[in-house]
């Protein structure tokens, strides 16, 4: 009897971990009621559980897959890649997914970037499921680099990223990278209106537009002790340079630290991750209109 017990307990985690078990979730954003300009925490008790969210939430252009990523910190810390699918308007349950790390879709949703032991990669959509995995070639041209971490993607392919920058807090900053004949060209690290050159100034996690238009990522300080961490946003100028950055007001910054942004593919909501000074890290989502507010007033659009 104990065996039958095990094997169908086994039976049903190997169900869930492949998407053939059903939540009563419908409609779009798991139908949790979209928030305003006031930032909520996302799916509480589904996404933002028990564990600690170490990611934003990464939402298929045509809003039937999501990726996260989490992680249990004790005594031994477990890392955790998650996965939820919608079939015929229902949402599946939480499952276990291969693809470990930053989980992040391409502007067209045919790629999936993750990480792995093997450095950066994606797997390609196809009828069958997802691809065999494959490198993005940019440690294997340019070592020195070191590391692609906390990634953002343009709809032409166009990489931002956290490298090794010698002289930046960590030894790490944010790079560009532009996808030419299917090659990444040499990371070009970005200019000071964004990787503020200030002794113990730590700049990661970037988000970028789809068209490049502005950027979005978590600066800290590491002064004073009790804030964290960040967001900022640096518009592009049409001469391709950098406005100055502007923090996000205090709806979204607490004296937690704020990171991974992101908006979703149908620029209607911002996503980023909170880490509060009790050790909760759960993903949050608001209204993306500050965004065109905010261009409006600094750029005059």
């Amino acid at each position: 009897m104990k065996k039958e017990i095990f094997i169908l307990a086994l039976f049903l985690l190997v169900k869930s971990s492949f998407g053939q078990e059903f939540t009563n979730l419908y409609g779009d954003y798991l139908g949790q009621t979209p928030p305003g300009d006031t930032p909520e925490v996302f799916a509480r008790g589904i996404v933002s559980d028990t564990l600690l969210q170490h990611s934003t939430i990464a939402i298929s252009p045509d809003g039937n897959e999501v990726f996260w990523w989490s992680f249990y910190y004790g005594k031994q810390t477990k890392y955790f890649a998650k996965r939820m699918r919608r079939i015929d308007n229902r949402w599946t349950v939480p499952g276990l997914s291969a693809f470990l790390g930053e989980p992040l879709f391409s502007v067209d949703g045919k790629k999936l970037y993750f990480s792995s032991l093997q450095g950066p990669q994606y797997v390609e959509r196809q009828e069958t499921g997802w691809s065999e995995p494959k490198s993005l070639g940019i440690i294997e041209h340019f070592p020195e680099i070191k590391m692609v971490e906390f990634r953002s993607v343009t709809q032409n392919g166009t990489l931002y990223f956290n490298g090794y920058a010698e002289g930046y807090k960590f030894n790490m900053a944010i790079y560009r990278s532009e996808l030419v004949d299917g090659q990444y060209t040499k990371p070009e690290l970005l200019p000071s209106q964004i990787n503020i050159p200030v002794d113990g100034m730590l700049n990661q996690t970037p988000y970028i537009a789809p068209d490049e238009s502005y950027l979005i990522y978590c600066s800290r300080s590491f002064t004073p002790i009790d804030d964290q961490g960040d967001l900022y946003i640096c518009f592009r100028n049409s001469d391709g340079s950098w406005a100055d950055r502007i923090k996000l007001d205090e709806s979204i910054n607490t004296k937690g630290m704020e990171r991974y942004p992101s908006v979703s593919p149908d620029g209607k909501y911002f996503f980023f991750n909170r880490h509060d000074p009790v050790y909760e890290e759960d993903i949050y989502w608001v209204s993306a209109s500050f965004i065109n507010r905010l261009r409006e007033k600094i750029m005059g659009e």
